[in-house]
């Protein structure tokens, strides 16, 4: 099973015995080689801005029961930020459909999204 999780750094889910740990949006960022146009490069670990893990055995099981629970619920399953597929074309193709949605989870740009009465130090 494939999932896929548009928040930022992705989550860490204890759920029935077992840790699962799903790559986010900056799954592979290498801060040192800094994204060209705001747009984070493709890799194995993400696609279209969505963080990509594959999950296998027990584990799987157990996101799938906390998947069910989780969706139930206001939050990121509810809102498609994670979702899960079968094969990893399928998640890709998926991750596409949402690349352009935001989670409001991101950073600020300080020049246009300071709250009225707040401004940066130009120094």
């Amino acid at each position: 099973m494939f999932v896929g999780c548009k928040l930022p750094h992705g989550l860490e889910i204890n759920h029935l015995g077992e840790t699962i740990v799903l790559n986010g949006a900056n799954a592979g960022f290498d801060v040192d080689n800094p994204w060209k146009n705001d747009l984070p490069p493709d890799s194995p670990l993400r696609a279209y801005g969505v963080g990509l893990t594959q999950i296998e055995g027990d584990k799987a099981e157990a996101f799938k029961d906390w998947f069910d629970m989780a969706g139930k619920g206001e939050g990121p399953v509810r809102a498609g930020f994670i979702f899960f597929t079968e094969k990893a074309a399928d998640a890709t193709k998926e991750a596409q459909g949402i690349e352009g949605e935001a989670t409001g989870l991101g950073g600020i740009n300080p020049e246009k999204d300071l709250p009225d009465g707040l401004a940066t130090n130009k120094e």
